[in-house]
């Protein structure tokens, strides 16, 4: 009844899909999204570095290790790099990077520059130089170029916190060992902190007596700046980056292994590509639509918890997507499961609202305030529809209400009647039952639905015994205002039945159905033939701790059907409790004449003649039958 989605919820979770992709849409567009999406890359890739089983770049370091070992001012003299180009000759690399501000390298009209060119000219290797910033004179460059060196750009571009992610430019030195070609707004991979590569210092690299050739066999070697502080360039600042792994360790890295990185990255394929717009929006778009259905399905606290799984789920598949070299715009696709969530908290709070006024109202008189709590907590115990529980009747009608709606005025009638379904009904409430009907004087209840109870059966017997107790002294006032005596009588039954919101759609109401609420009417009506208040079937009979105050006085087969039942009715004097028992077990057994006796000699006692009567009727017309020898005691009664 309550959490059925219907046509309505389903356009509020499209509607609510709409407004949350737009508004996270506009708020990714600032500075500060942006900066988000960025701290959750820098995560994912601390938590996902890159893996590479095998990398063919080697870094040679100008460190403070080799500074000290040259004591030389900066720039260093053609010569250092001169015969480093010989050594890696020698030792067979594949290429070589001098990653170098144009600055540190000779200038033409120096006798350096001659030899350095000479080297390039006639080393084996393809040399790599950094070209020079724009509006720079390109002509010593230009010298080098005619030399045989290849000038390619090693700027590097970082987001607006500092930070680089993304691969440098076609024309970078990133894609001059590999044929791929570059894709727009594609990230690097970083395959860890600073120093992930092997690094050689300057110094032991231009020496064939430190390292063997194989460090560099077939190798592209970086040479690059390596320094922390800015203590031997004077005015040059040092090349040195943040990157992801920064805002960890606090780490910056040098900018020749951000270009390792890329160049390994461009090698391997392993950059980190995003999804183009139309496919981000596709993919927010699906997470909102479930974000809503999902919390559309579920109360606000179940649908809190589903918040929480699906943000995991949203930071588990993008880490899972980081691994296969995808980034996810994580932050955006939780902001609009959130938005989604608190969207649907407004709707859903009042919709909440709603139903708990709507249970105060329909059972807040007929239920007690603890059931009323747990009906508010789990609604879903009230939906259109009924179950098979197993519960306690109890029915519950006024013997000679009759009689005095025909001797009394109809307003004196109608306080009357309310003074007394007033009691029974805070009885039944204070009992811990569900007040089900009134059938016009009569009462109907049961115990163990909506919410189920400990101890229906001792529960709903409690409240006949003290609905019967009030009625007695309600009909001694009456009587002693010359009305007519008003008896309680009461059955009360245990067994499976359908509960729930039962009726049409014009019509319904929350009642159980089953023989065994059938049983506990017919208890009730029988309470005439006996003269009896009180009536419980064997099922509550078996059940009951306290089975003291309740004697078996029938057995009965009730109208439609085959096997008999006992029938227990409740007195308080235990010598009434002893005789009758002593009746009903000669009876059974046939012996007429001691069962006569018995019988007869209760026949005086006023509450019990009516008993006695049927009983010795009984006898009288069952010594003139010839009964089976299987009978044990057993009436047809044909009342309904």
């Amino acid at each position: 009844m309550f959490n059925q989605v219907s046509k309505k919820w389903l356009l509020y979770s499209l509607l609510s899909s709409l407004i949350s992709v737009c508004c996270v849409y506009v708020l990714s567009k600032s500075d500060a999204w942006q900066q988000l999406e960025n701290t959750a890359f820098d995560a994912q890739s601390n938590i996902i570095p890159a893996t590479v089983s095998k990398t063919d770049v080697v870094i040679v370091a100008i460190d403070e290790q080799s500074f000290a070992h040259y004591q030389s001012s900066w720039p260093w003299p053609a010569g250092y790099y001169t015969n480093l180009l010989k050594r890696l000759n020698q030792a067979g690399a594949q290429a070589v990077v001098l990653n170098l501000p144009i600055d540190a390298l000779p200038n033409e009209s120096e006798k350096e520059a001659s030899n350095l060119a000479s080297s390039i000219t006639a080393s084996n290797l393809p040399v790599y130089l950094a070209k020079s910033q724009s509006g720079q004179d390109d002509s010593l460059l230009n010298y080098y170029r005619d030399a045989g060196a290849k000038i390619k750009s090693f700027e590097l571009s970082s987001d607006l916190d500092g930070v680089i992610r993304h691969l440098p430019h076609s024309s970078s030195i990133s894609y001059a060992f590999s044929a791929q070609n570059p894709t727009n707004n594609t990230r690097i991979h970083f395959i860890g902190d600073t120093n992930s590569f092997v690094t050689i210092p300057f110094v032991k690299a231009t020496s064939a007596n430190l390292l063997p050739d194989h460090i560099f066999k077939d190798k592209i070697v970086l040479v690059g700046i390596d320094i922390l502080a800015n203590t031997r360039f004077g005015d040059t600042a040092i090349d040195r980056y943040r990157t992801p792994f920064t805002w960890l360790s606090g780490n910056t890295m040098s900018g020749v292994e951000v270009h390792a990185n890329a160049i390994v990255n461009v090698q391997n394929g392993s950059s980190i590509s995003t999804l183009t717009v139309l496919q981000t929006a596709f993919l927010a778009l699906l997470v909102a639509l479930f974000a809503s259905y999902l919390f559309t399905a579920a109360s606000l606290k179940k649908s809190l918890l589903g918040l929480a799984k699906l943000l995991g789920f949203i930071v588990i598949i993008s880490l899972f997507a980081f691994y296969h070299g995808v980034s996810l715009r994580v932050v955006s696709l939780c902001a609009i499961a959130i938005s989604s969530y608190l969207f649907y908290f407004v709707l859903g709070f009042r919709k909440q609202q709603r139903q708990q006024q709507f249970i105060t109202n329909a059972f807040s008189r007929y239920v007690s305030d603890q059931v009323l709590h747990e009906l508010k907590d789990n609604p879903t115990t009230l939906e259109l529809g009924g179950e098979r529980k197993f519960l306690a009747i109890l029915f519950a009608d006024l013997a000679g209400f009759t009689k005095l709606a025909e001797q009394t005025q109809a307003e004196q009638v109608a306080d009357i009647l309310h003074q007394v379904l007033t009691a029974h009904s805070r009885i039944i409430v204070k009992h811990g039952g569900t007040l089900d009907k009134y059938l016009g004087d009569a009462v109907m209840a049961f115990w163990g639905a909506p919410v189920a109870c400990e101890n229906s059966v001792e529960k709903a017997v409690a409240a006949a015994i003290e609905m019967n107790a009030t009625c007695v002294k309600l009909s001694e006032e009456l009587q002693r205002q010359g009305l007519p005596e008003l008896k309680l009588r009461i059955g009360v039954n245990y067994g499976e039945v359908i509960v729930g919101h039962l009726g049409s759609d014009i019509l319904f109401d929350y009642t159980c159905i089953g023989d065994a609420v059938n049983q506990a009417a017919r208890l009730e009506s029988v309470n005439r033939l006996y003269g009896s208040d009180l009536l419980i079937g064997q099922a509550v009979y078996e059940q009951l701790n306290d089975k003291s105050h309740f004697t078996l006085i029938d057995k009965v087969v009730l109208k439609g059907k085959s096997q008999a039942i006992n029938i227990y009715c409740y007195f308080e004097s235990p010598l009434h409790q002893q005789r009758l028992a002593q009746a009903f077990s000669a009876y059974c057994d046939k012996d007429w004449q001691k069962a006569h006796t018995y019988y007869q000699s209760l026949y005086s006692e006023p509450e019990l003649m009516v008993l006695s009567t049927l009983f010795l009727e009984r006898i009288e017309e069952y010594k003139r039958q010839a009964l089976p020898a299987s009978w044990g005691g057993e009436s047809y009664l044909d009342n309904k």
